[in-house]
């Protein structure tokens, strides 16, 4: 919408009839804020008439003791009094500029500021997880980071926290010494249960870990902490190995023509035997030795080498001619 279609004293008028609130105005003139606000920045004059002490009692949206007791529920947090209010935090910011008695009320709810002990508490009591601790202290995940920022104690725990989680990666990853596995908590499964799953099992990790009712990464851990269970995965796959051959050799012995070209591409290659075609040589061919001791005898007595260039024709005239 133009500004041309308002002219300035029918949009002070609108201005003074609402108070100075520019949504109110822009209600009265029939125009979006934007637009509203678009024309009072071309404008200066009408700068004046948007001061935070313009609007009187009767144009207000909230009554000031609403804003309070707003504010009361809130602890004092102005996003929160917003939010119970269903406004903006500007229009909570205006209230207290505007009243004493909103700014009193403000001023006598708890500080919100958390004490360096509440912050460790919690960090301690989450582990260092963050974002349980700023749940536990019940302000949001930046403001955690604010009062670590602000407290070096915390700072200082959260670090050491950091340093033993990563420790503690590094050894679940790494193999476990008798003292450590002594010390370990208790395992869901015992070794001998996940080795005789793997033995049932021909050596197949998903389906140990159907019979455990667990997932294939539990099954993995068991192989590479537990040297038993490991040795017992090792022997399932080469009992499965071995009964494989066995059904080999049986369908050898009944004439199979896949079985046997399967065994001489594989186990008889030393012999000769494969799939891929091999290159045919001449059982009389020569040797790069005597391909160029034929070359210098054919240039002792004149004849020309293939793998030279042409020889070029002397420069002169043209006998043609």
């Amino acid at each position: 919408m133009s500004p041309k279609r308002y002219a300035l004293d029918q949009l002070a008028d609108a201005l003074r009839q609402a108070g100075g609130d520019r949504a109110s105005a822009a209600a009265i003139l029939g125009c979006s804020r934007g637009t509203l606000r678009n024309i009072i920045c071309a404008h200066p004059e009408l700068k004046a008439l948007c001061a935070p002490t313009a609007p009187g009692p009767g144009h207000e949206r909230y009554r000031p003791d609403e804003v309070a007791d707003a504010l009361r529920h809130a602890g004092g947090v102005e996003n929160q009094a917003a939010r119970l209010l269903g406004c903006c935090r500007a229009t909570v910011g205006a209230y207290i500029t505007r009243y004493p008695e909103v700014r009193a009320a403000r001023d006598a709810c708890a500080p919100r500021l958390k004490s360096c002990e509440e912050v460790l508490a919690a960090v301690r009591q989450t582990g260092g997880n963050k974002r349980q601790a700023a749940k536990l202290l019940g302000v949001g995940y930046k403001t955690l980071y604010n009062y670590i920022d602000r407290y070096l104690a915390v700072q200082e725990e959260c670090a050491a926290l950091a340093q033993a989680e990563r420790e503690r990666r590094s050894s679940v990853d790494a193999p476990a010494s008798p003292s450590q596995q002594a010390g370990r908590r208790s395992e869901r499964f015992s070794p001998e249960k996940v080795a005789e799953a793997l033995r049932r099992a021909c050596g197949v990790k998903s389906h140990a870990a159907r019979m455990l009712h667990c997932n294939r990464d539990t099954v993995d851990g068991y192989i590479r902490r537990h040297p038993e269970v490991r040795e017992a995965w090792v022997e399932a796959r080469e009992t499965m190995v071995d009964a494989a051959e066995i059904k080999l050799r049986e369908a050898v012995d009944r004439g199979e023509w896949r079985a046997i070209r399967y065994t001489l591409s594989t186990l008889g290659r030393d012999r000769g035997y494969t799939t891929k075609p091999l290159p045919q040589q001449d059982p009389f061919a020569d040797t790069a030795a005597d391909e160029e001791f034929r070359r210098a005898l054919d240039r002792v007595y004149g004849k020309k080498d293939p793998d030279q260039e042409p020889d070029r024709p002397p420069d002169g005239p043209d006998d043609s001619t």
